[in-house]
């Protein structure tokens, strides 16, 4: 995502995870009038039926005015042969937030509808997307959940009733699920002012701007709970860190994240990290 030109989603390799060849966009904004107009962002990629899938969230101009970038969001398709070339689906969007499960508008800070950065999971014959969304029920401060919807075509989806998982936020961002060591890991972002005041207590001094946390489950549905505060990687109160990958690299689990400094916006060295009982941790 470039806020300088035209939206898309960017495309880099590496073999060591610390020098990346820049490719050309994987996709870019829709035309004029297309629902992903607007913005194109976070999603993830695998490989199913000879294909690699490509989940991202995106909104359209028509439904969301540049006041209001994020206002309406959606998730859309697309498919490759090589990883280099992409195809959207005719079908897109194919889902969106549905009652009575999910807010159509959020209750909480941000009034939008949130249903972004769309994570892509197989299990038992289906496609599943974990999706950053907002419950109808319970505290406005704890609402942030991550939807579920599955497919078994990949053209059309089912919406589900959320995973199970402690409630902590407003917002649970970029959400992902690991299976490490026979364990199931549910890795997200918040805010420290999107924290449930209960959540934000567990840090004992101030809550961090930003930061990536992880839950520990039975099952890539949960139950997941969080253990202590979640964080994988402490850091200081206004370090940007976040909407951090988890990468399986050469027989070791590396936590890649995007940061912000002088420098600019840009995807952090790798931080090698370790999973247990009670989350996930840098090695020492």
């Amino acid at each position: 995502l470039d806020g300088s030109g035209p939206r898309f989603v960017g495309h880099a390799v590496s073999d060591d995870l610390i020098n990346w060849e820049t490719l050309p966009p994987a996709i870019e904004q829709g035309t004029t009038g297309a629902w992903d107009d607007r913005k194109v962002c976070s999603g993830s990629v695998f490989q199913r039926d000879d294909r690699y899938w490509m989940a991202y969230s995106a909104t359209s101009s028509v439904e969301s005015p540049p006041s209001e970038p994020w206002r309406w969001q959606r998730m859309g398709l697309a498919w490759s042969n090589d990883l280099t070339r992409w195809t959207k689906l005719d079908e897109n969007p194919v889902a969106e937030p549905t009652t009575p499960h999910y807010e159509r508008i959020g209750s909480g800070q941000r009034k939008m509808q949130h249903w972004r950065d769309p994570f892509l999971f197989a299990d038992g014959g289906y496609a599943y997307a974990f999706i950053t969304a907002r419950a109808t029920k319970g505290s406005i401060k704890e609402r942030g959940v991550i939807a579920l919807a599955r497919s078994s075509d990949m053209r059309r989806w089912e919406v589900l009733p959320p995973i199970t998982h402690d409630r902590v936020a407003e917002e649970m961002e970029v959400p992902q699920i690991y299976k490490i060591d026979g364990r199931w890991y549910l890795v997200f972002l918040t805010l420290g002012r999107f924290m449930a005041p209960n959540f934000a207590q567990r840090f004992s001094g101030e809550v961090p701007e930003r930061s990536n946390f992880a839950m520990v489950g039975e099952s890539p549905f949960g139950p997941f709970r969080i253990h202590g505060a979640g964080q994988i990687i402490p850091h200081g109160v206004d370090d940007y860190l976040y909407a951090a990958q988890l990468v399986n690299f050469q027989q070791k689990w590396w936590l890649l994240a995007t940061i912000h400094d002088e420098n600019s916006q840009r995807i952090s060295r790798p931080i090698e990290v370790y999973a247990d009982a009670t989350g996930i941790h840098p090695v020492a």
